[in-house]
């Protein structure tokens, strides 16, 4: 498995909040639980580190514990889970509802077979040469219910504090057994992943993307997931991350395609087998 990819903050200068990385066989793609620009900066996550410290020291403990193909890519977030919890040195409420979490994508590859691990909205595509790739996505944060559903006024202090009643709703409602589940502080939510594995001769290419990416599929409409698949493979995931920034610009006011970010973090993994 040759791995390309690129990760990128809203941003030049400013940290980003999704993570990837790769070893031998296997690639990680994490991205960080953020706020919507209306809000940013306002959430007190009870945490002293942050969420890029999160992601990296996350990602960093997936890779040393799924680099053992014998070790269920379940049971290395699980442990992945628990020893970032340690690492906050008791400095930290992890039980808070903002404690920094983060979406999860494995992929990794074995003699006979390539296996995946999907927790919360982050995607893996993987073209196993049929007319449409197979995508898996977690869209149980997308089912989660509010309690009050209208808008107001974009830009107005009533769309504002909307937005952090929505964002308070939707913190509470990780890792709950009617919510959704992510990657924070219990290790007990990687059990509730989306996990299977396909024989490796039937696996061509794969892409694993956060949703900063993802966008040009699934918000913008710009690009079907083969059509996604072919840019990063031709062009390279720089590519697919030029097309998503220039795309964004295009509707720097979020009037066109309704978002609570003008831009996000963006990652793009392409694996060629």
């Amino acid at each position: 498995m040759k791995v390309t990819g690129v990760s990128t903050p809203t941003r030049p200068f400013k940290d980003n909040e999704d993570w990837l990385g790769s070893g031998p066989r296997m690639v990680v793609v994490l991205d960080g639980c953020g706020e919507p620009d209306a809000i940013a900066g306002e959430t007190d996550r009870h945490c002293v580190h942050g969420l890029p410290w999160y992601v990296k020291t996350l990602g960093t403990a997936l890779l040393r514990g799924g680099g053992d193909p014998a070790t269920p890519l379940d049971d290395a977030l699980a442990t992945a889970i628990a020893e970032t919890a340690t690492a906050h040195g008791g400095r930290c409420d992890l039980s808070h509802p903002a404690t920094p979490a983060s979406t999860v994508v494995i992929l990794r590859e074995n003699q006979h077979y390539v296996e995946y691990l999907v927790l919360s909205d982050s995607t893996l595509a993987l073209d196993d040469g049929s007319p449409e790739p197979i995508v898996v996505t977690d869209d149980r944060v997308a089912r989660v219910t509010y309690p009050s559903p209208q808008d107001p006024a974009p830009g107005t202090p009533e769309a504002a504090e909307a937005t952090r009643a929505r964002m308070r709703h939707l913190n509470s409602m990780r890792n709950h057994a009617d919510g959704f589940p992510i990657a924070a502080a219990d290790p007990q939510a990687a059990y509730r992943a989306m996990t299977g594995h396909l024989g490796h001769d039937r696996v061509r290419r794969a892409i694993l993307a956060s949703d900063g990416a993802t966008r040009l599929v699934d918000v913008f409409g710009q690009l079907n997931w083969t059509q996604f698949l072919d840019l990063a493979d031709q062009a390279g995931p720089e590519e697919v991350i030029a097309l998503t920034r220039a795309v964004e610009e295009s509707d720097a006011d979020c009037a066109k395609w309704p978002r609570g970010k003008v831009h996000d973090d963006a990652t793009v993994a392409f694996c060629a087998f």
